[in-house]
């Protein structure tokens, strides 16, 4: 088995095809944390009840890793088109409740403003989870702090390009590592397990942190 990355590394699930049955590779390879999706029919949060949510920790568990994220991949723009935005905001509301179940820390939710975000950001805070918006611009990569007083806001995340602002993302990793908040690195596998695996040793080899 090849060494772990640091914890603060969280591969998406996607790295195996979405496929639970394969995130033993994902651990193989190096990683101890997961990003799990919650858009994919049949284990949506609104189809799970507690005993459901309850074997899904335990599968994964079982493949070695850690759910640390729900992630919600929908389009932004589904908030506010009146045709969508209510089923979109309570898809949300439902994440936040399926972290909660799964002992998840983080939300991924796509950047919402208005009364939404307000609901949202209250749910996450009474459920004690942590929202990361992401920013939706290409290649997720990295957290980067907004803010200096961010790390006690509800929302104060967001998920930046792996290109965008180059000479930042040292210290933007340096962070997501080192931070007693404990920012996580959200690695991409939309591309495969194989493109995971090379993005999370390109960013921690910037890092003392670094063991794979």
């Amino acid at each position: 088995m090849e060494k772990s990355f640091p914890s603060g590394f969280l591969v998406e699930e996607s790295a195996v095809g979405g496929q639970l049955t394969r995130l033993g590779l994902a651990h193989q390879a190096g990683f101890q944390n997961l990003a799990l999706d919650a858009t994919v029919a049949g284990r949506r949060p609104r189809e799970l009840d507690e005993g459901a949510r309850s074997d899904l920790r335990r599968t994964v568990c079982h493949q070695g890793l850690t759910v640390l994220a729900i992630s919600l991949r929908i389009p932004q723009e589904h908030f506010v088109r009146e045709d969508t935005m209510d089923r979109a905001s309570m898809a949300a509301l439902q994440a936040i409740g399926f972290a909660e179940s799964l002992r998840a820390n983080f939300v991924v939710l796509p950047a919402i403003a208005g009364e939404t975000a307000e609901l949202v950001f209250q749910e996450a805070e009474r459920r004690g989870r942590r929202l990361l918006i992401d920013s939706g611009v290409g290649a997720t990569g990295l957290v980067e702090v907004i803010g200096q007083e961010c790390p006690e806001e509800v929302g104060g995340f967001r998920l930046v390009q792996e290109s965008s602002r180059a000479l930042q993302l040292p210290f933007a990793v340096y962070a997501g590592l080192r931070s007693d908040h404990g920012f996580p690195i959200f690695v991409d596998g939309k591309d495969g397990l194989a493109s995971a695996v090379d993005r999370a040793r390109q960013f921690a080899s910037l890092l003392p942190e670094f063991v794979g």
